[in-house]
């Protein structure tokens, strides 16, 4: 019940950022949340794909008021014909992650991410939470090609050493009605778990 009160700002973060990535590639993209939910932790393996599968992932840490994780992700095709439109290059001209490639896909995580945490940053209940004063601070863009498990390990890291469910906000992209192979995943820290769960809290009856 508590992670179904998050879906609203989540989803107006993901409103926000659909318009600056709409004016970033000039055309129609629209990012919609898909899922806010604890998962076990051996389902949550599956979210970026088949384990041995290669993904591209632009990562930013996120500190201040809320603290975890926000991830980019793309199979290869689709992040490199996203590299060919940001670089002007004719469809198919990039066929692997050079320092071109990888900057275009940290630029447009750059772009998504801070208006995704701009807007939760403005939305999210943290009024009562310690330290609810302080920003939203994500750090830039770091791009890491590796496979799926072990991208997804590593975003966990922090949950899964505290419990075998982990909070997972997976949000897909589609472009003219089609499905993009891109993937916004917000990965909150086990702290920044707490401090919503405490914010969400019916009050106590005294």
């Amino acid at each position: 019940s508590q992670t179904r009160l998050l879906l609203p700002a989540f989803e107006r973060g993901a409103e926000d950022a659909s318009h600056a990535l709409s004016r970033w590639l000039g055309r129609p993209i629209l990012l919609a949340v898909s899922e806010v939910d604890l998962v076990d932790l051996a389902d949550a393996a599956d979210v970026l794909g088949p384990a041995e599968a290669m993904v591209a992932s632009c990562t930013m840490e996120l500190s201040g008021r809320l603290t975890g994780q926000l991830l980019m992700t793309f199979e290869d095709a689709a992040g490199l014909a996203l590299a060919d439109i940001l670089l002007n290059r004719p469809a198919g001209t990039s066929t692997s992650w050079g320092e071109l490639e990888q900057s275009a896909a940290n630029e447009t995580a750059n772009i998504v991410g801070c208006a995704f945490l701009n807007s939760l940053a403005a939305h999210l209940p943290l009024a009562d939470a310690p330290g609810h004063d302080a920003p939203l601070v994500p750090s830039p863009p770091v791009f890491r090609h590796e496979f799926a498990a072990a991208l997804l390990e590593f975003a966990l890291m922090d949950q899964a050493v505290e419990a075998d469910r982990v909070l997972l906000v997976k949000s897909r992209f589609t472009s003219d009605g089609s499905e993009l192979q891109w993937l916004l995943l917000f990965v909150p820290t086990g702290e920044a778990i707490r401090a919503l769960a405490t914010c969400l809290a019916p009050p106590k009856v005294p």
